[in-house]
């Protein structure tokens, strides 16, 4: 099949245009990092949201962040667990950058303020999840994300260039070297040029029927950056999350893993247990379908949270929340399945943001860097952000140096129109065809 680079008709001469040092496609964690790293190294980004600013997949991470700060952990022991997880697929330079510069990240975070929970003699508080040797995952109740990216907020919104309610259309480019992007309200297009693009927003786990996904998050910029030039790597791999409220018909809201991790355990119809709760993500949803295939229900039961004195209202506001939602905020059994919420897969990259074609970069979800392997260990999704946000700022701030701005005018109006005439015939055939056989089997009758 023929594909094409652009899609849309354009002619970048026709286009109000603006140039910027660097623009930043996404408004999540990853995005929000690079952006604050960029401002220290003095560089004020273009930030482009489809929405407003937050509203992403990150945002909604309820577990929390992991990272090797408790006396008991060593950035070995989260190396081994993140290798075991991945099914030996994870690429392991990467891996150990992940651990080690993470550590030092989320002291950035804890330095600036995020509001981590503690206990009553001010120490971190810190959970176990699945596949986690040791508890080491921090977290702000179950809104870990939101917390993070809402301070990165606070510290970035004043200094940056923001232009929401945009999407991305194309990235353009000359000879394989990265120029600038194509923009659109619904209503009209914009040109950006620009020396760095940094693509951050998300991944395609929302094209799945039952997801976890923010409604706006599709993947589309993932098929801009193939289109441009990137390579794409390991777009098999989906994690599917165990836990998500599985009631007919209605949305698959996620149960975070961290309620696990202080006690809840899986059982079915009949309260018996079938599985260890805190294996890897890929095994405890495999276990969790097995027994729906058999003709079985499953429940996630929060009995021992209770038992153990935890008030569940206190530590799981949002989940309280959204069970509020459903009706069965009093239950201690929570009908749960599993739902598509990570894509592991993306644009190829290096944790530095380097993609196939200079001047794009891409970080979080949106990129494959390798340190998730076929399956992500929990609380590591959050630590890849900020730890390629900051060294992904750093390589945009050298292609700055290097780079810079491209007036190339690129045209598309005759190759997309000749593209849009050939769907449309197709679509004529089609209905054709279809209205043909309907007056057939009419005919039979």
């Amino acid at each position: 099949m023929q594909l094409h680079r652009y899609l849309t008709c354009f002619n970048t001469k026709d286009i109000p245009t603006e140039v910027v040092d660097t623009v930043i496609v996404g408004s999540g964690l990853a995005g929000l990092s690079t952006a604050y790293y960029l401002l220290k190294l003095g560089i004020k980004p273009l930030i482009i949201t489809k929405k407003k600013p937050g509203v992403s997949n990150s945002f909604l991470a309820q577990g929390g962040i992991a990272a090797a700060v408790g006396c008991q952990d060593s950035t070995d022991l989260h190396y081994q667990d993140t290798i075991n997880a991945g099914k030996g697929l994870c690429i392991e330079r990467n891996v150990r950058i992940l651990v080690e510069e993470g550590l030092e990240r989320v002291i950035d975070l804890i330095n600036l303020g995020v509001n981590f929970d503690k206990d009553e003699k001010n120490f971190l508080k810190l959970t176990r999840e699945g596949a986690h040797s040791i508890n080491r995952v921090l977290h702000s109740k179950d809104r870990t994300g939101y917390e993070i990216g809402k301070k990165l907020l606070e510290q970035i919104k004043d200094s940056v260039f923001l232009a929401d309610n945009y999407y991305l259309e194309e990235i353009l480019t000359d000879e394989d070297s990265y120029i600038g992007i194509l923009l659109s309200d619904g209503k009209e297009q914009k040109v950006v040029r620009s020396k760095s693009l940094v693509l951050a927003t998300g991944g395609y786990s929302g094209v799945y029927l039952r997801n976890t996904s923010a409604y706006n998050v599709s993947g589309d910029s993932i098929a801009s950056a193939y289109r441009a030039g990137c390579s794409l790597m390991d777009l098999e791999f989906i994690q599917f999350h165990p836990t998500a409220v599985y009631i007919e018909g209605k949305p698959g809201w996620l149960i975070s893993e961290a309620v696990r991790g202080e006690g809840a355990v899986l059982v079915d119809e009949n309260g018996e247990r079938f599985v260890d709760e805190l294996k890897p993500r890929d095994e405890v949803a495999r276990a969790i379908l097995k027994k729906y295939q058999e003709g079985h229900k499953v429940f996630l039961d929060i009995t021992p949270l209770i038992e153990k004195g935890i008030d569940f209202k206190e530590r799981f506001p949002n989940i309280y929340n959204i069970l509020k939602e459903f009706g069965i905020e009093n239950q201690t059994k929570i009908p749960v399945s599993p739902s598509a919420h990570y894509t592991i897969g993306g644009i190829k990259a290096n944790l530095d943001g380097r993609t196939d074609i200079k001047g794009i970069f891409a970080v979080g979800e949106t990129a494959c860097t390798g340190v998730h392997g076929a399956n992500r260990l929990a609380s590591n999704s959050l630590l890849e952000c900020i730890v390629s946000g900051y060294k992904t700022a750093y390589n945009v701030y050298i292609n700055n140096i290097c780079s810079k701005i491209n007036y190339t005018d690129i045209s598309n109006d005759n190759d997309a129109k000749k593209h849009m005439e050939k769907v449309e015939r197709e679509e004529r055939k089609r209905s054709q065809e279809k209205t043909a056989c309907t007056r057939s089997k009419r005919d039979e009758v």
